[in-house]
């Protein structure tokens, strides 16, 4: 007996195993929690399927569903991913399942009973603005929770206090505190960040009244050989001058006793070209720039190979549009009645030329002509005038008169209406002068009676 025992368990032990595949599902969100009225998004991973009846659904603080039943086309394993968006509406959990059963090419089956939960928050506050914003201890004038930029009255002050204070508790505020004022311009920034991450900011502009001279003009310039006319305008020079001057001294004087002046002193002069920079550094620590040049002839008497070019690349004027034309020799500028000096911007063709500006300081109510002058190395000069009107404190709509050469472009609703206006001139004169005939005719027409 015993050994039919043994020798049935033999005959199962070599008997043909038959394996069945065994599908699976996994169930993941793309977020483990949300805000309020956000989505998630859940999918279902089915492995080793061929065929699948499986439904998706969220509950709790959202309300979702989805269901997907289906076979492969070919009968055989395969992966499948299913998704299913699912938007919040309240706080608290959302719960989501997943529920079914899949079955693998090889006829394994599973129940699929899968869960996942996800949190739902309370919505972060985007509010990122002030309910106060101070300046050593005083509110702002003008302050306004959706106003952004202020700019205070001017002070002689070392620093000032900034604190500012947050409308959502939430929020957080940086910027504040004690700022150390620069003369001239300052500007400082109250960054208010919601707990949401968004940002706005407030700018404070403030201007530190400088009690230091800004004037770097030069008094006087001059060399101890040769000569040349000096205006504390013009800012170069050009000098010519024998081969047998081997050096020069040069001397200037600030206008200004509390500026410096550099560059001055005994030169060594080269044959042909020459350049010395004759720098003035205000008290403010602002400069200006003079360059004299000195041509030295070469012992046949030649200055070298001197460029004649004179040309202007272009010419911009501060706050106000010229529209430049190199051909254009006149222009006109309009300019408050704080200006007393006109701001030019003027770039050359060939850096060899030297530019001069006369009479642009100390302008007057009224017209001021101001003169740009373009001085080839070879001592060849292109001038450009400036008509400049300032307008006065008893006069502030001063009427311009403009030159042959206007420089300001009219608007096309301007070039019709004075289109139209020269159309109705003529058109007027036209009829005086057929009045006049017809009166002329009747005169004969009387005389011949």
């Amino acid at each position: 007996m015993k050994k039919k025992r043994y020798l049935i368990i033999a005959m199962l032990l070599f008997l043909p195993q038959v394996v069945l595949a065994a599908p699976n599902a996994t169930i993941s969100t793309d977020k483990s929690s949300i805000e309020k009225g956000k989505s998630v998004n859940v999918t279902v991973t089915l492995t080793d399927t061929a065929a699948w009846n499986v439904k998706i659904t969220g509950s709790g603080a959202a309300s979702c569903s989805k269901k997907e039943a289906d076979v492969t086309s070919n009968g055989k394993s395969t992966t499948k991913k299913f998704s299913l968006s699912c938007k919040s509406t309240s706080e608290g959990t959302i719960t989501f399942k997943v529920t079914g059963d899949i079955t693998s090419g090889s006829g394994g089956t599973k129940d699929v009973n899968l869960t996942k939960t996800v949190t739902v928050t309370k919505p972060k506050s985007s509010v990122n603005t002030l309910s106060s914003l101070k300046v050593n201890g005083s509110t702002v004038p003008g302050f306004s929770s959706s106003k952004t930029y202020y700019t205070l009255k001017d002070t002689s002050s070392k620093s000032i206090s900034i604190s500012a204070t947050e409308e959502d508790s939430r929020a957080s505020v940086s910027g504040t505190g004690t700022k150390t004022l620069h003369y001239g311009k300052n500007s400082f920034n109250v960054t208010v960040t919601a707990e949401n991450g968004s940002k706005k900011t407030y700018t404070i502009v403030v201007n530190k009244l400088d009690p230091r001279s800004g004037n770097n003009y030069l008094k006087s310039l001059s060399i101890d050989i040769g000569t040349f006319d000096f205006n504390k305008s013009t800012l170069s020079y050009l000098v010519k001058l024998d081969h047998n001057v081997n050096e020069i001294n040069i001397s200037a004087v600030a206008e200004d006793s509390r500026a410096r002046v550099s560059g001055i002193g005994k030169k060594t002069l080269n044959d042909y070209i020459n350049e010395f920079k004759i720098v003035v550094k205000a008290e403010n620590e602002s400069t200006k720039t003079y360059v004299l040049k000195v041509a030295r002839q070469d012992e046949n008497g030649n200055y070298g190979k001197l460029s004649t070019d004179n040309s202007v690349k272009s010419i911009s004027v501060a706050n106000y549009d010229i529209k430049f034309d190199k051909d254009t020799k006149k222009y006109n500028v309009l300019v408050d009645e704080d200006v007393n000096e006109v701001e030019f911007d003027i770039k050359t063709n060939d850096n060899k030329a030297l530019v001069s500006i006369e009479n642009n300081t100390d302008l007057k109510p009224g017209l001021n002509v101001v003169n740009v002058i373009i001085t080839a190395e070879n001592g060849d000069t292109n001038e450009y005038l400036f008509n400049v009107y300032k307008i006065g404190e008893e006069k502030k709509s001063e009427e311009i008169p403009l030159t042959k050469d206007p420089i300001i472009e009219p608007k096309e609703e301007e070039k019709k209406e004075s289109s139209n206006t020269i159309w109705i001139v003529i058109s007027v004169l036209e009829l005086l002068a057929i009045v006049v005939l017809i009166l002329k005719l009747l005169k004969g027409k009387k005389k011949k009676r």
